[in-house]
């Protein structure tokens, strides 16, 4: 059907008009849907610790019992990472991280460049991707809990107390030493990412190891 005059003026209007709102919703659809990497789940089930060692804060001992918090690596699939583009988002440190720009930087993959909300990716040996910050991963705080210590607890500790320094092999403490060291004031602490732990097979804290880091 043909229209002339000023029906036919009036109608190439409403569909020039009903065209340009088309491409508008399109675009603005488009520029909406984006891509969000979320890291993979912990490995580390704070219901089920038996028999498992995992990274983690040790902040005080009270009656047997000692308070730790769970420590975990946000690490990513590499597929998602290589995947990445700008105007893609990567959730990290409880935050949308929007990616303006994707360089390399001396092996590591570098996002946003000298911005305020830089990450560095770098693919560790089991190959997945994790966060870095400078000197080591970004860590997620799973969950606190108080645990009772094992009768027969060791503490190995890979680090001069006095320098921070590493050692080849592990000093031995049992709880008490452990203990002094955890109320001496020159000690580097066991809350800056440098301490793992084990559980037994009864769900106690049976070995505390603490290992040198560059930062402490």
């Amino acid at each position: 059907m043909m229209f002339t005059g000023k029906e036919g003026n009036h109608m190439r209007k409403k569909m020039i008009a009903l065209i340009f709102l088309f491409l508008l919703l399109m675009t603005t659809a488009a520029s909406a849907e984006h891509t969000v990497v979320t890291a993979l789940a912990s490995e580390v089930n704070p219901e089920h610790l038996v028999s498992i060692a995992f990274d983690a804060k040790i902040s005080g001992y009270d009656n047997g019992s000692f308070t730790i918090t769970i420590l975990v690596p946000e690490r990513y699939d590499p597929e998602d990472i290589r995947a990445l583009q700008v105007g893609d988002a990567i959730y990290t440190e409880g935050r949308e991280v929007k990616i303006q720009s994707i360089s390399e930087d001396e092996g590591y993959l570098v996002l946003n460049a000298g911005a305020q909300d830089e990450v560095y990716l770098f693919e560790s040996v089991d190959l997945n991707y994790w966060i870095m910050d400078v000197n080591d991963n970004t860590w997620v705080e799973l969950a606190t809990m108080t645990v009772p210590a094992a009768e027969h607890m060791i503490f190995l500790d890979c680090i001069k107390p006095s320098t921070g320094e590493g050692l080849l092999h592990p000093t031995v403490y049992n709880l008490d030493g452990f203990l002094k060291l955890m109320e001496a004031k020159d000690d580097p602490g066991f809350d800056i990412h440098n301490v793992e732990v084990m559980m037994d097979e009864d769900g106690k804290l049976a070995i505390i190891r603490r290992f040198y880091v560059p930062w402490q």
